[in-house]
């Protein structure tokens, strides 16, 4: 990776960060959920195609805290789903296992956190016919919860758990930086745009990290 690259690296975790630490602010706009999830994905496959992931190591401390509790937020947004459709369906034990709120999640020690995360989702695709029907839930949603373990577990030193568009592991480096850059100028930036008027403080936060640094 070159200089130019490992700086547009850093852009795009400093993005990353910046939508992980502020997820009650775009959650609910499917477009953002989905081209959000489409820049993790080509990120990761980024820090998959280089010999040293130093670059990415710089932003590993701080924001896995931050990633923790954007996951838990996410997780209990579907698991509030599935416990809904529990309470509908009498399902006492199902119910029961999807009652951790936010506050539980995220409290827990990662050995536990991640296990329950995993049941979330297993859960999630389970019921996901008549979740997505009648409780709201979305595919996007369920794909970003994924791709945001993904990188919870390789911060953490485990496999991915999931496995997202795997073509991307074939694609060079160039290759993917093309397609980071496409989803951010084509896509990402301008459905941001929305936020200008209605939250500029937020808005000007995305555009501060969509700066790329000289380092």
């Amino acid at each position: 990776m070159n200089k130019n690259q490992s700086n547009r690296k850093a852009m795009h975790d400093a993005v990353i960060a910046f939508l992980d630490g502020k997820p009650e602010k775009w959650s609910s706009i499917p477009k953002i959920v989905v081209f959000k999830t489409e820049l993790s994905t080509v990120n990761l496959a980024i820090e998959q195609s280089q010999e040293s992931q130093l670059a990415a190591q710089v932003f590993v401390g701080e924001s896995k805290q931050q990633l923790k509790k954007t996951i838990a937020l996410k997780g209990d947004v579907l698991n509030d789903s599935v416990e809904a459709f529990a309470v509908v369906t009498d399902d006492a034990a199902l119910e029961s296992k999807m009652a951790a709120s936010y506050s539980d999640l995220n409290e827990m020690r990662n050995g536990d956190f991640i296990p329950k995360i995993k049941e979330v989702i297993t859960e999630v695709e389970t019921h996901k016919e008549v979740l997505v029907a009648e409780y709201g839930v979305t595919e996007e949603q369920i794909e970003d919860l994924k791709a945001d373990l993904n990188r919870f577990l390789e911060m953490n030193g485990e496999p991915r758990a999931y496995q997202i568009a795997s073509t991307q592991a074939t694609k060079s480096l160039a290759e993917l930086f093309s397609e980071a850059h496409d989803i951010l100028t084509t896509k990402l930036d301008k459905v941001m745009k929305i936020f200008k008027r209605r939250d500029p403080e937020f808005y000007n936060g995305y555009l501060a990290a969509r700066v790329v640094v000289d380092r």
